[in-house]
């Protein structure tokens, strides 16, 4: 099945302020439907009720409400058709991101998609945009759950230092984002999870290889094992 066409046009006329509100109570009226939908497991109608929700938002305008429709409508696709999912997100993606918490959600989504394919390398580009959206608009657990995500792709390519790394750094700019101690409670069950997850010694290892690897000023690596280890 092709892409889908979420572009329908509004009813002619709704340009007004009083319009506008009317096409958004259409709008949430198809999203009820669509949720409902889901509940009883017709995947394939709340899709398509989502997408109907977006192309009415979109042709009057109301940008955030379509973004986040047609995002239900990738989710609502994930476990029933993930590559129908993906297609429609690449859709999306094609269109840009208006903002940093936009491209952070479409990121997060969009790499869980790929995991889910086995694209690993296409996961961590997604990952690469949620990371970058969510600094942008300073979305702390955006960023903590792309970095999560990230350090878990680098685990399954047995990339540990890598995957050591993404949390290091991870951990030295959520101190600037919310400080040195939540940082640290954020971040230092993931390393247990990497740890528990690679060995005592491969653990040290990929530390040691991360910590070789650093270029530049000290490494916010060596604070590490104060807070988290």
């Amino acid at each position: 099945m092709g892409a889908y066409d979420d572009t329908v046009p509004g009813p002619v006329g709704w340009a007004t302020e009083s319009a506008r509100e009317r096409a958004h109570d259409v709008g949430d009226t198809l999203l009820a439907q669509a949720r409902e939908a889901l509940s009883v497991g017709d995947t394939e109608g709340a899709t398509q009720r989502f997408l109907r929700a977006a192309g009415l938002f979109s042709a009057q305008g109301l940008s955030g409400d379509a973004e986040a429709a047609r995002l239900a409508a990738v989710a609502a696709l994930m476990a029933h058709d993930p590559r129908r999912a993906d297609e429609l997100w690449q859709g999306l993606a094609a269109i840009g991101d208006r903002s940093g918490d936009a491209a952070a959600r479409r990121g997060l989504l969009g790499a869980r998609l790929s995991r889910g394919l086995g694209q690993r390398g296409e996961a961590l580009e997604r990952l690469d945009m949620a990371r970058r959206g969510a600094l942008d608009s300073r979305d702390a657990l955006s960023y903590l759950e792309a970095v999560s995500q990230a350090a878990a792709v680098h685990v399954e390519c047995a990339e540990p230092a890598r995957a050591y790394e993404m949390l290091a750094m991870g951990w030295a700019t959520l101190v600037d984002l919310v400080g040195r101690e939540a940082a640290a409670r954020w971040v230092r069950p993931l390393m247990l999870e990497l740890r528990a997850g690679l060995g005592e010694d491969a653990f040290r290892r990929a530390r040691a290889d991360c910590e070789r690897a650093w270029q530049g000023p000290a490494s916010p690596v060596d604070s590490l094992r104060g807070p988290l280890l």
